[in-house]
């Protein structure tokens, strides 16, 4: 029997085929994605011709030694009949030894050797694909335990080859940021640029040790164009102290040669302001850009460092509030209202809530009636004021005293119901007069001209909050991470969120030399276009949901 014939009986007949491959297909809904990784595709050579059998194969030992037992031995002559041993083993990598009963051996590696390193294919392999499946080393233990396959490179080993691909990705990285500035230039015809910037750190709250601060463009397809990591603690000057008293020696000389991961000295609060501000000083310097526009959220010390000590000569920075964070005043507000009028009576009850008042889901309500009051009119601050103020008047409308006067016929039930000749019942829709004015100091301070003026052509950092999320799915915040495995997991989610998971494809090649590996390209590809679907299915669904609360808040 040949060779090809017993490999294909025992592995089976599926071999790869080119309808492996993807292609994006424009949908009606395409979404920003689809614009990312359709132009990363256009600048990248990926289609190359690939070798089909460029991939491991997960086999059974038995398998292999039924294999072997279906061979002629080159030696004696004869049916191989022998044992099969290990000769070497480095994580997932190992050195196997088939010895036939005559002692003539056939020795065979089971992954190719990296160019420049001493490192295997498969060990670099899986440690990038523990921080891109966001399961770090213990879990990849977990995963290869259950899968009846050797352990990975142990932690050291791991920590070592995570510090050797570092700096690959880390150039990739910054290509990626040089690109995403250029096409924010270019679409704005300008090298002064509006950014939204934010701040994110490891550990909840204000005690965590390190924390992620970065900008990104704000036209049609978002991208970030800078990040830094902070931090005030380094894993190898902690380590290095249980040895500072017993060999002082050899203390002093990890300090002194190791990269320290200390960034910050101050309180983790501070970070993003000293984050951010340092993303400013350094845009002229590396890219030739000035950001003069800043969204951001409600946080002052940012734009207060931004202006106090500008990071530009001859330049004022201009800030854009985002719409998001600031129309949650009118629920903060709100809050504080139910909270301090609880004990009073207003018309016969206790407080403001209860049902047919000022509910939990009202106050949600009357939040995004604020928000949107906003966003129809982010240009004109007349407008915007009136359709503020229209909200209150809606609400304490009355069939005897109805006052929609500044509502308008696109979300305004009355109108619609007057347009149609159709009776509409206040009752149902209105609150207690009572409540109504007892909220109504919360409008005369948010719908004012000095506190709206400030969301004039406002912004929003959703854009953010999204790169957060894919930054901290790749370094769970409920699990430690040192400075090095944030800023590699950094750099996969940047490339990854400005240009797709198939931008990591470059970075695998130059670390394993020049193969991207088959299944690799088709898994990468695959993940791409289901995000491309996934955005088009939500960008659908909230258009369809749109409608309908539109449909809901216009028959109030």
């Amino acid at each position: 029997m040949k060779w090809s014939s017993i490999a294909l009986s025992i592995m089976g007949q599926n071999q790869p085929t080119d309808n492996e491959h993807f292609t994006y297909k424009k949908r009606p809904f395409a979404g920003p994605s689809y614009q990312k990784l359709s132009n990363f595709l256009e600048q990248q050579n990926t289609d190359v011709a690939e070798d089909t059998n460029d991939y491991y194969q997960i086999i059974h030992n038995s398998f292999l030694l039924e294999l072997m037992k279906q061979t002629i031995c080159i030696s004696c002559k004869s049916q191989w009949n022998g044992d099969m041993s290990v000769a070497k083993r480095e994580g997932l990598y190992c050195s196997l030894v088939f010895t036939c009963h005559c002692s003539n051996e056939i020795k065979i590696n089971t992954s190719k050797q990296c160019p420049k390193t001493s490192k295997r294919d498969i060990n670099i392999r899986s440690a990038i694909g523990a921080n891109f499946a966001g399961i770090s080393h213990q879990g990849l233990e977990k995963l290869c335990g259950v899968l009846n396959v050797p352990p990975p490179i142990d932690d050291d080993h791991f920590s070592r080859t995570i510090t050797h691909i570092l700096p690959v990705f880390e150039s990739h990285k910054l290509n990626s940021m040089k690109n995403a500035i250029e096409e924010a230039c270019s679409e704005s015809n300008k090298r002064e640029l509006t950014v939204s910037g934010d701040g994110t750190w490891q550990k909840r709250g204000f005690s965590s040790l390190h924390g992620v601060v970065e900008v990104m463009s704000t036209g049609s397809s978002t991208k970030v164009l800078d990040l830094e990591r902070l931090s005030k603690s380094c894993s190898i000057c902690t380590g290095a102290l249980s040895i500072k008293h017993s060999n002082p020696t050899k203390y002093e000389e990890i300090k002194n040669k190791h990269k320290c991961e200390i960034t910050h000295s101050g309180s983790s609060s501070s970070m993003e302001t000293e984050g951010i501000y340092h993303l400013f000083s350094r845009s002229e310097k590396m890219y030739n850009v000035q950001y003069i526009n800043y969204v951001g959220d409600g946080d002052s010390k940012v734009f207060l460092k931004l202006t106090n000590n500008p990071p530009y000569k001859n330049i004022s920075i201009n800030k854009i509030e985002d719409v998001n964070h600031f129309s949650k005043k009118m629920l903060h507000r709100l809050q504080k209202i139910a909270e301090d009028l609880k004990k009073t009576k207003i018309d016969g009850k206790l407080g403001i809530g209860g049902q047919g008042r000022m509910t939990k889901q009202m106050m949600i309500n009357f939040k995004q009636y604020y928000r949107q009051a906003i966003v129809r009119n982010k240009t004109n601050l007349d407008e915007m004021i009136r359709s503020v103020w229209a909200i209150w008047k809606h609400k304490a409308s009355s069939n005897e005293e109805p006052h929609h006067e500044w509502c308008s016929i696109k979300y305004c039930g009355y109108l619609k119901s007057l347009e149609k000749g159709e009776e509409y019942d206040h009752n149902k829709h209105s609150l207690p007069l009572g409540i109504m004015k007892a909220i109504r100091p919360v409008f005369d301070e948010l719908a004012h001209p000095d506190t709206l003026k400030k969301v004039i052509n406002g912004g929003s950092q959703n854009s953010n909050e999204s790169f957060h999320a894919v930054l901290w799915n790749l370094a769970p915040k409920t699990r430690y991470a040192t400075g090095v495995v944030i800023d590699l997991c950094a750099a996969i989610a940047v490339l990854s969120f400005n240009d797709g998971n198939q931008s990591i494809l470059p970075v695998i090649a130059e670390l394993t030399g020049g193969s991207y590996g088959f299944y690799t390209k088709v898994v990468l590809k695959r993940l791409d276009e289901r995000r491309v679907y996934y955005e088009h299915k939500q960008k659908r669904t909230k258009q369809e949901k749109t409608k309908l609360t539109k449909e809901t808040l216009d028959s109030e």
